[in-house]
């Protein structure tokens, strides 16, 4: 049974730390809705759109409000994009350490394992 674990371990395990480098950064890109974010970036914050009215001051005055909306959706969404590209570095890289090391826990639980009982 060792053996078989041993197998899977060096084998199908590794092949899947790998695949989790790819899974990890897409649910991070998910999470966030990344793709809705960018094809929304100058969209207005929370669909708040002030209808023109009748006269010119009234116009002048919806068309400010919008424009004001529409910069603080734009500055909102730059700051969320910025924090989904900071977690997506950081899941990609907490994954790719993880494959790496992959291959070593079995080893360092050996280790750890003699050095507890004999330490």
């Amino acid at each position: 049974m060792i053996f078989e674990m041993l197998r899977w371990w060096y084998a199908t395990g590794w092949i899947q730390a790998f695949q989790r480098i790819r899974d990890w950064t897409l649910a991070v890109e998910h999470m966030f809705s990344l793709t809705l974010l960018v094809k929304t970036l100058f969209a207005p914050w929370k669909r708040i759109v002030a209808a023109p009215g009748r006269g010119l001051d009234a116009k002048i005055h919806a068309a400010l409000d919008n424009f004001v909306s529409r910069c603080i959706g734009f500055v909102i969404r730059v700051f969320v994009i910025v924090a989904a590209a900071v977690g997506m570095i950081m899941a990609f890289m907490a994954s790719t350490v993880m494959a790496v090391l992959w291959p070593l826990l079995p080893v360092l639980l050996v280790i750890c394992t003699v050095k507890g009982i004999t330490g």
